[in-house]
């Protein structure tokens, strides 16, 4: 519905904010129909813009067109809405759209809901609209975050400052790198040496494995002083801690770190064999771990892992000398022990479930920061 005569700016962008389609329109005061077509199956939003003020439409397209295209058709002349009731307020309704549509039309219903934190999508409902009626929406008993497993909404991607650029997931409420940190510096240019001996003196990085060859894809093993920086031990959620990650982005806390796995062990979609804690091969990588037989552990099968979209690589640690390239993945947090111990996240090609461990501080690990 437009107010007032005048230009309308409409836009329509992906979950990521990027914008697939923008066009002006000069309109009358009314209301006014256009036909959307998008190349790519997704969630949207489109926005109309006049004179300063706004108004957006979650749009959910489910087969992809030839391309992404905006057509005015016209003014609308009849004479329908669409509103939302709470089942346990039938008087009232719980949401009225502004958009009129054409008795006769195909429409499509699709709710919305926040549950257990997250936002869940109901069941869709296809059909002609020939009369007002009551439309009941199903919402599946187990349902997570929709945006699981997708780069995260305005940061598919973060730079460090030596221009290495990793991609992002949403996992629950958060937005993790789903690559291992493999920065050379701080975010404010200081360096960080490499290392040939363990040090609680010294912030140091090595190589995975020993092995040059192994950074790109495995990124930096880290001792806990080059993760910290110059920042104290926390343990809040989140934690407040930039030290080696980008600007934007912090070092996990231990608490951070069981939020993560406890929201995954609480999605079934998730969990291996009925076990709330067999949830290791959903955050494993597909590739790079050894094989193993038991059924549920990160090595069995490891084509059927990362359903999460985490991608937990097995860089090993280095403990002086290095070990377990292609057995574990261990993750420093931003959490202390005592002055001599800080808390890790352990995933082994054994192991079904993610341990919490504590390791010395001169040993080093992977890093995984997590968006401000």
């Amino acid at each position: 519905m437009v107010a007032n005569e005048g230009t309308v700016t409409m836009d329509i962008a992906d979950i990521n904010g990027r914008i697939v389609v923008v066009n002006d329109y000069a309109l009358q005061a009314g209301s006014h129909q256009f036909r959307i077509t998008l190349a790519t199956a997704g969630t949207y939003v489109m926005t109309a813009r006049q004179s300063g003020q706004t108004s957006s439409i979650k749009m959910v397209c489910n087969g992809g067109a030839d391309a992404n295209k905006m057509e005015y058709i016209g003014t609308v002349e009849t004479h329908g809405r669409a509103s939302l009731q709470s089942p346990k307020s039938q008087n009232a309704p719980k949401y009225t759209t502004t958009h009129l549509f054409t008795f006769g039309d195909q429409m499509e219903y699709v709710g919305y809901a926040s549950i257990n934190g997250s936002e869940a999508e109901s069941q869709h409902v296809t059909q002609e609209q020939n009369a007002s009626q009551t439309i009941v929406l199903q919402f599946a008993e187990t349902v997570g975050n929709p945006y699981d497993g997708q780069p995260c909404s305005g940061a598919a991607t973060v730079t460090d400052i030596d221009n290495n650029t990793y991609n992002t997931v949403q996992i629950g409420n958060q937005c993790w790198m789903k690559e291992n940190l493999r920065t050379t510096q701080y975010a404010d240019g200081t360096s960080i040496a490499f290392g040939s001996s363990t040090s609680t003196t010294t912030a140091y990085r090595y190589y995975p494995n020993n092995d040059h060859s192994n950074v790109p894809t495995y990124g930096y093993l880290y001792n806990w002083l080059a993760v910290m920086g110059n920042s104290s031990t926390s343990s809040a959620n989140p934690s407040g801690v930039q030290g080696i990650c980008p600007t934007g982005w912090h070092v996990p806390s231990d608490a951070e770190w069981t939020q993560l796995t406890d929201y995954v062990s609480s999605q079934s979609q998730y969990v291996c064999g009925g076990d709330s804690a067999y949830i290791a091969k959903a955050l494993a990588s597909t590739t790079g771990w050894n094989s193993y037989t038991v059924t549920c552990v990160v090595g069995n099968n490891p084509s059927n892992n990362n359903a999460t979209g985490f991608s937990a690589l097995p860089a090993g640690g280095y403990l002086s000398p290095y070990e377990a390239f292609g057995y574990r993945a261990y993750f420093w947090s931003a959490s202390e022990d005592n002055d001599y111990i800080a808390y890790t996240r352990v995933l082994g090609y054994k192991y079904a479930a993610v341990y919490k461990s504590d390791y010395y501080k001169n040993y080093a690990f992977s890093v995984r920061c997590v968006r401000d």
